[in-house]
């Protein structure tokens, strides 16, 4: 039942009933739906939260206390964690995440605890590796949570999967090209495997799938994925083909990220160059 959720937001905005109901219900039916009385069909309650100019993310949020879930709590903090290279904080929420496992998909506790055997160099749970395998290799259709949870877990697939797995997040690509916020999550996607394939040494598949990720962050709301673009290409070149151009490429990206306050950027560099 929603209704009351969608009244107290309908009376913050100032908003009477006929403005968010119109061609959705009758008056009736709308004091009705916001008394909890009632429901509405899945269509109709689209179209209310568009008249709201509200989406359903941000409708959950709302109806939760403008807080996460318990399993979104912890699945942002330890992505937040882990792509700033914060380790201490990284195995504190996954820690959490174990000790208060109600809620937390089995999933993703599996591919919590396979990212922190891969940043403590162990050999991964073969019980949990195969879960996770499991799940992606099973999936005839990509999501974008699906596409975040592989970002998230393309260090630890084995490799030629994550090829293989990669090809199969860009087909998704088309069906999600006017969705809101899908290019971060595809570059997100993109930016981790190019990285992986660094740390492989796969020059041809990092340059090409470069070549991809520079296409997608044209626009300057993912300049942090093209700067990011931009240091992968030059520690590419540092690393396998021109080591004195490629530091040459390495400290024009320092600059850039020294002026942003990319921290987690610029020790990256510096551990390289030394």
């Amino acid at each position: 039942m929603y209704g009351e959720t969608i009244k107290t937001i309908r009376l913050n905005k100032g908003l009477p009933l006929k403005s968010v109901y119109i061609d959705v219900c009758s008056k009736t039916n709308a004091i009705k739906f916001e008394n909890g009385e009632r429901i509405l069909a899945v269509d109709k309650f689209n179209q209310v939260l568009s008249d709201l100019m509200i989406t359903m993310d941000e409708f959950q949020w709302i109806r939760n206390g403008y807080k996460p879930q318990k399993d979104d709590y912890y699945s942002y903090r330890i992505s937040k964690a882990w792509n700033a290279n914060n380790l201490v904080e990284f195995e504190e929420n996954v820690q959490h995440a174990e000790d208060d496992a109600i809620g937390i998909e089995r999933i993703q506790l599996a591919s919590y605890r396979l990212l922190r055997s891969y940043n403590n160099q162990l050999e991964p749970n073969k019980e949990e590796l195969e879960s996770v395998v499991n799940y992606f290799s099973n999936l005839s259709s990509w999501t974008l949570s699906d596409i975040r949870f592989f970002a998230n877990n393309c260090y630890v697939l084995p490799y030629s999967l994550m090829i293989i797995l990669l090809q199969e997040v860009l087909k998704a690509q088309n069906r999600y090209t006017f969705y809101r916020n899908s290019d971060f999550i595809f570059a997100m996607a993109l930016s981790n495997c190019i990285d992986r394939m660094i740390i492989e040494g796969d020059v041809t598949n990092a340059i090409k799938n470069l070549r991809l990720l520079n296409n997608l962050t044209i626009e300057i709301t993912m300049d942090g994925f093209r700067l990011l673009a931009k240091y992968y290409e030059a520690k590419v070149t540092f690393l396998y083909l021109d080591e004195i151009k490629g530091e040459e490429e390495l400290l024009n990206v320092l600059t850039t990220a020294q002026f942003l306050g990319n921290g987690q950027l610029v020790d990256e560099i510096k551990g390289l160059i030394d």
